[in-house]
């Protein structure tokens, strides 16, 4: 797999947990806050100038109220 930040896995992964934000009703800014990061930070995260990791991507699932691996095997559409 390539390692571009313009992948569709990487533009999937940006698109399912933006939208996982929103269902949450949480804002950027109010994801940045129970991250501990800039509200720029998340902006680029989901804009995809910036990789995610494994921990942020937990973290992540996490503020939303969701299991990581629940919103992976969406993502991988894994039954």
């Amino acid at each position: 797999m390539s390692t571009s930040l313009y992948h569709a896995d990487y533009e999937a992964l940006r698109a399912a947990l933006r939208e996982l934000r929103i269902k949450a009703k949480l804002t950027q800014t109010d994801m940045a806050d129970a991250l501990g990061v800039g509200q720029s930070y998340v902006s680029k995260l989901e804009r995809g100038e910036n990789f995610w990791d494994v921990l942020l991507f937990a973290r992540w699932c996490a503020a939303c109220g969701a299991r990581p691996g629940h919103v992976l095997d969406t993502l991988l559409k894994v039954a």
